[in-house]
């Protein structure tokens, strides 16, 4: 198998079943999925090709990615928000870096939410810096095109090919499973959260780069999985410190 694909879900059926039609419309054979359901509600009818491994509890992200990785056997693990939706070139294109750069570890495309606005899903090392100048911080609002900020965020640059960041968005990541296999298991202290960023820093430790590709884009309900925003606000700051 090529890839394995990797949902976790959390009230959020509505949504997984778009993500998981869009991954279906890309008419690959050669792709596996597996919708991991950290809910105790009902499951709709899922296609017959897509496989449902159910916690019977809120795992949070990196303890459901943990036990889904060893159960699926692609050469490259797609991780993604149940919130996405890909377009049918993406396995093209992923594909295409892996096979390229075989220094590649990590890869994360160009995130765009549902109104069309780019996100900033590409970043360098989390630093004092960084922490001032977030994502959605204000400084970082008012001053987008700063050169500070835009050092932040390598996904502000007029880029058109595969670049090294330090690190990408959780919302989707591909990672090479031999990569994984150096890194695992992944540290299951970020429930939610900067499991992203650690991530990829643990692949750069061993080795690895991490890729952004601005040519292969995703679309991303930005917050659309996140049920409990109070409880999402606190693991955020719980995760980042």
């Amino acid at each position: 198998m090529r890839f394995s694909v990797i949902i976790v879900n959390y009230h959020s059926w509505p949504l997984t079943l778009a993500c998981v039609a869009s991954l279906l419309a890309a008419g690959r054979d050669d792709v596996e999925i597996m919708v991991v359901d950290n809910d105790t509600e009902g499951v709709p009818d899922l296609p017959p090709d897509v496989r449902l491994v159910r916690s019977g509890e809120n795992l949070g992200l990196t303890r459901a990615w943990n036990r889904a990785i060893p159960e699926t056997t692609g050469e490259l693990v797609v991780l993604l928000n149940p919130d996405t939706v890909v377009g049918g070139d993406f396995f093209g294109r992923v594909e295409a870096l892996f096979d390229a750069e075989g220094s590649a570890g990590v890869a994360g495309p160009r995130i765009l939410d549902a109104g069309g606005e780019l996100q900033l899903s590409a970043r360098k090392e989390i630093s004092l810096l960084s922490g001032l100048l977030g994502r959605t911080s204000l400084l970082t609002r008012l001053f987008p095109k700063s050169p500070l900020v835009r050092d932040q965020f390598p996904a502000l640059g007029d880029l058109s090919r595969p670049t090294r960041v330090d690190w990408v968005s959780g919302a989707c990541m591909v990672v090479r499973r031999e990569a994984l296999e150096r890194i695992s298991p992944l540290d299951e202290r970020f429930f939610l959260y900067f499991e992203d960023a650690d991530l990829c820093r643990r692949a750069r430790e061993a080795g690895w780069s991490v890729f952004y590709l601005p040519e292969v884009e995703v679309l991303h309900q930005t917050g659309g999985s996140s049920r409990s925003k109070p409880r999402a606000i606190w693991l955020l700051h719980k995760s980042a410190f």
